[in-house]
């Protein structure tokens, strides 16, 4: 035992001194610096808003594919400028979701999109009660009152 510990201590020691020094060398960066908010899960290509990787310069907004992940992060792009959006689509366009007071109903806000109908995460069933105490009119917009049939398959 006196003779593996050294090795297994040494060899551990080149294996993360290996694993550092790659990633510190890479010009591809791993995780990206600095980003207006988090990455959503499903965005796996940066070359889906990147021009350029290694030095980060963004496409041009307008050959930017408007895939789910750009539309549920659309805002952070519309709030850098007001020329960004309105280089390609009328001011008029942000109003037809964004005019009224109440929120719309996902399927109606996204109703060309094919999950329209599946607007909570795969875990909301679990969480949805938090939520539901801190907005119930949250959920009565789409699912109706409280006594609902909805509800009531589980809320007995």
């Amino acid at each position: 035992m006196t003779r593996r510990a050294p090795f297994a201590a040494v060899f551990g020691a080149v294996l993360i001194a290996l694993l550092f020094g790659c990633s510190a060398v890479s010009k591809t960066p791993s995780v990206p610096p600095k980003h207006p908010e988090e990455l959503a899960a499903g965005r796996v290509d940066c070359l889906e808003c990147h021009e350029n990787v290694s030095t980060g310069a963004l496409k041009p907004y307008a050959t930017v594919r408007h895939s789910r992940v750009f539309i549920d992060a659309h805002g952070t792009y519309a709030r850098q400028g007001q020329n960004l959006c309105s280089s390609c689509h009328a001011p008029a366009f942000c109003q037809t979701c964004h005019a009224g007071k109440e929120e719309l109903k996902p399927n109606v806000k996204m109703g060309d999109r094919p999950d329209r109908m599946a607007p909570h995460r795969g875990d909301y069933i679990a969480t949805h009660r938090i939520d539901g105490r801190i907005d119930p009119g949250s959920c009565f917009r789409c699912h109706g009152n409280k006594n609902d049939a909805v509800c009531r398959q589980c809320h007995k």
